[in-house]
């Protein structure tokens, strides 16, 4: 998954789309059958083949709340990390610390955990899931992991160089936001965010 992540990383820092193309193309050689069949859904913003219906069903209440947790970080600092990089994800790297133990997380075992989130029944026990998914991952798998939940890593294709908090508004539309706008996780319509981040105490 880091392999994966660090290609991403590249993916994002480029507007040349030959370069975008020869990075993927690059990393999927790499990759056996396997893993780069499950890297091109990732790649594509999704968790699950857009042939599925499988969707995550995971709240953005739910996420706020586990990298909250598992950053130690309080609502204030955690409203303010939203401010500065504008996504989830971004926050997710940015806060949370190198929790990884134990083996390293592969793109296989990323895509089994999001298909046991997506079967969990009721948010305790999805939040279970994504909490050890996520304190399983590195920082910079961490900030792409939820960025394939949250629908956010579709806006790096399409206008991939971010600039400072405020500029990109390509896809998503999470920075500026009003109260009350709506947004996606999974393939599923989910809660009100706005600028300063989720709104407390939405369903998960």
């Amino acid at each position: 998954m880091q392999r994966l992540t660090e290609a991403c990383e590249r993916i994002a820092g480029t507007t040349k789309k030959l370069e975008k193309v020869a990075i993927v193309a690059d990393y999927l050689k790499s990759r056996v059958r396997g893993e780069a069949a499950v890297s091109a859904v990732f790649l594509s913003g999704k968790p699950f083949p857009a042939w599925e219906e499988t969707t995550l069903q995971v709240g953005g209440s739910l996420l706020w709340r586990t990298v909250g947790e598992l950053s130690g970080k309080g609502e204030e600092e955690l409203r303010a990390a939203y401010r500065q990089h504008g996504d989830l994800g971004a926050v997710a790297g940015a806060v949370l610390a190198d929790l990884h133990r134990g083996p390293a997380l592969s793109v296989l075992d990323v895509e089994q955990s999001f298909r046991e989130i997506a079967a969990a029944r009721g948010p305790v026990a999805k939040q279970v899931l994504v909490r050890d998914l996520l304190a399983r991952a590195t920082p910079l798998e961490a900030k792409y992991i939820v960025k394939v939940m949250t629908g956010d890593w579709q806006g790096v294709w399409r206008n991939s160089a971010r600039g400072p908090a405020g500029q990109h508004a390509a896809g998503r539309h999470w920075r500026n936001a009003p109260t009350g706008g709506r947004w996606q996780a999974g393939g599923s319509e989910n809660e009100n965010v706005s600028s300063a981040g989720f709104h407390a105490g939405q369903p998960g």
